[in-house]
C-alpha cells in the first residue's frame, strides 16, 4: 500500500504560563519514521524562517521519502501564537519549545528523540534546552546562530546591531521600556534585555555533547560569523561549515538544505570546512 503522510497540518495548543502556540507538523502514518525533526525559529521571523523552513520541509520530505515527522512553530509574540513582542524573552521561548516537543510527544504517542535545527536566535533556546534534557535530543543543527547576546545586540560588533542598539535605541528602553527593530514593528523589551547581560550561549554550547552541525555565512551583518567559527564545533562529533553569504542564505538555501541533510543522515559532509 502506499505510504501515506499528513503534510503541513496546523495545530494550536497552550503552553503552562497560557499562551497558544501555533503549530505546523508532518507526521508518518503507515511507515515507521527515520526521525523526527523540530524546526526553531529567530527573533522577528516566524516558523517560515525567511522561506528556509518552508523549503527545507518540501526538499527533506522528497529526498527522504517522507520518512521523518516534522514540526515547526511560532514562537509567543510572533505572528500566529499569542503575546506581544515587548513581552518575547529566552525564558518564555525555552517553554515554548518545551510545550511543543512535548505535544510533538503526545502527537506521534511514544516520548521521542529528536534533532534540532535552530535558526539565528532559535539558537539559544534550543541550547538551554539541550542542557536540560540532552537524552531527548539526537543531533543539533545550527544556522547562523546567536551565540553571543552581548555582541550581537548590547555592543554589537555586526551593523544590523548597531542600528537599534545605540544612544537613541537606550534612551527609547528608558522612557518606553523597549527597542524597537528598525523598519519593523518588533519590539526587545527590558526583561529580554536584561537576558542578553546574562545567558552565554557560546559558553552553554560548549557543554553540549550531542553531535553539532554549524552552518554560518561570511557576509553575515547580523550576526557575528566569528563567534560561529570559535565555538560551532563544541565536540569531536560536530562540524563547522562557512559559505560565502549573508544571514538568510540568499541564494545558497538549496546548499544548506542538502548539507544539512547529509549530515543528518550520515553524520559527516565532504565538503565542510574547517
Amino acid at each position: 500500500m502506499e505510504d501515506i503522510d499528513i503534510f503541513e497540518e496546523e495545530i494550536f495548543y497552550n503552553t503552562p504560563d497560557g499562551i497558544k502556540i501555533c503549530a505546523r507538523i508532518s507526521k508518518k502514518i503507515k511507515k515507521e519514521p527515520m526521525g523526527n525533526i523540530i524546526m526553531v525559529h529567530g527573533l522577528n521571523n516566524d516558523m517560515d524562517e525567511d522561506g528556509s523552513f518552508i523549503k527545507f520541509s518540501v526538499i527533506f520530505n522528497k529526498i527522504n521519502k517522507k520518512r521523518y515527522n516534522t514540526l515547526r512553530f511560532d514562537f509567543r509574540g510572533h505572528w500566529d501564537s499569542e503575546g506581544k513582542t515587548e513581552d518575547v524573552t529566552i525564558n518564555g521561548e525555552l517553554i515554548d519549545l518545551e510545550t511543543s516537543i512535548k505535544k510533538f510527544d503526545e502527537i506521534i504517542g511514544v516520548e521521542s528523540k529528536y534533532i534540532i535545527i535552530a535558526s539565528s536566535f532559535g539558537a539559544v533556546a534550543s541550547i538551554l534546552y539541550i542542557l536540560k534534557n540532552e537524552e531527548k535530543i539526537e543531533k543539533l543543527v545550527l544556522w547562523n546562530p546567536v551565540l553571543d547576546l552581548e555582541k550581537t545586540f548590547l555592543n554589537a560588533i555586526t551593523p544590523w546591531g548597531k542600528t537599534f542598539f545605540n544612544p537613541t535605541g537606550y534612551e527609547k528602553l528608558r522612557t518606553k521600556g523597549y527597542i524597537t527593530i528598525p523598519e519593523t514593528d518588533f519590539r526587545i523589551g527590558r526583561e529580554l534585555v536584561q537576558e542578553f547581560k546574562k545567558i552565554k550561549p557560546y559558553q552553554l554550547l560548549s557543554q553540549i555533547k550531542i553531535p553539532v552541525l554549524t552552518i554560518h555565512g561570511t557576509k553575515d551583518v547580523a550576526v557575528p560569523f566569528e563567534i560561529s567559527k570559535k565555538y560551532g564545533i563544541p565536540n569531536e562529533q560536530s562540524q563547522f561549515i562557512a559559505h560565502d553569504c549573508e544571514h538568510t542564505f540568499i541564494g545558497m538555501v538549496g546548499v544548506v538544505i542538502e548539507e544539512t541533510f547529509e549530515w543528518i543522515t550520515t553524520g559527516k559532509i565532504s565538503n565542510d570546512v574547517l
